[in-house]
């Protein structure tokens, strides 16, 4: 649930704006577009980005970049025992058609080589000063104008390609609007012990879900959810020789959403609950 929301806008796009929301959410898509680059700070709390082939947790005071592309906004795990119900931000967000005006670059670029996707950005003075500007100008909405809004945007262009040490502005910039590629069998196997569902497998993969089931099935010679489910418990097999482990730890590993649900799953693949399992080896 959002509790508080403001923003800034140009040519009717959001640039600039600050977030207040509850953390009692699973899972949900990035809210930016498909075209957009996005920069977030944190303000309080924390929250996990997941990546087609990672998961990058952040905590207050600090920062990320996100190259456009397919990733998932996920409330911190109960293991990670973090105890926020808010979580708060302040994010800017670029587009090809407005930032193309700020420097005399070509979007088009394909050249410019730069293998991240999601990045954790250096917060050093300069970009808590520019922070507490915008701060400032979400909060006083009225000495706004076009040309404080233009030069910002550049600001912030140009602190982060410093702080990520590019080349130059202009290679930095035509990056951000080139979508990292990704391996269709390294995406499954880095969220395969995840609780993803099909859907979600999907989007990570930047397709949809028949075309997913589809590849998926022409690489693995089975079916999503039949090779998903047998490698989860292969792995809880193996985690139950560690007979410290509770049960309810290895379902959360193992990417199953509750004990129930492994315990049935379990049972169906072997015959006997996960307790009986590891006392008959």
């Amino acid at each position: 649930m959002i509790l508080e929301y403001k923003e800034i806008k140009y040519k009717g796009k959001r640039v600039f704006e600050k977030l207040v929301m509850t953390t009692d959410f699973k899972r949900m898509p990035k809210y930016f577009t498909k075209d957009e680059a996005c920069f977030l700070f944190i303000t309080n709390g924390s929250f996990q980005f997941r990546t087609p082939t990672n998961v990058l947790t952040y905590s207050k005071n600090e920062a990320m970049l996100a190259k456009c592309g397919d990733y998932f906004i996920e409330p911190v795990s109960d293991k990670e025992n973090i105890k926020e119900k808010t979580f708060s931000a302040i994010g800017a967000f670029f587009y090809p058609d407005i930032v193309k005006g700020l420097f005399e670059t070509d979007l088009s670029i394909q050249l410019f080589q730069n293998n991240f996707n999601v990045i954790k950005v250096n917060i050093e003075p300069l970009m808590k000063s520019f922070i507490e500007s915008i701060d400032f100008l979400l909060d006083n909405p009225t000495v706004t104008d076009e040309n404080i809004i233009i030069n910002k945007l550049k600001e912030l262009l140009l602190i982060l390609s410093k702080s990520e040490n590019s080349t130059s502005i202009n290679a930095f910039v035509a990056s951000l609007f080139v979508p990292h590629e990704y391996d269709f069998n390294e995406v499954v196997q880095k969220n395969i012990y995840s609780d993803l569902k099909i859907e979600d497998f999907a989007k990570l993969c930047n397709c949809s879900v028949s075309t997913f089931k589809r590849k998926f099935t022409a690489y693995y010679n089975e079916s999503p959810a039949k090779y998903i489910s047998t490698k989860k418990l292969e792995k809880a097999t193996q985690l139950l020789q560690i007979k410290s482990k509770p049960i309810a730890d290895i379902a959360y590993d193992c990417g199953f959403e509750n004990v129930t649900n492994f315990n049935k799953a379990f049972k169906r693949h072997f015959g006997k609950s996960p307790s009986l399992y590891r006392l008959s080896q």
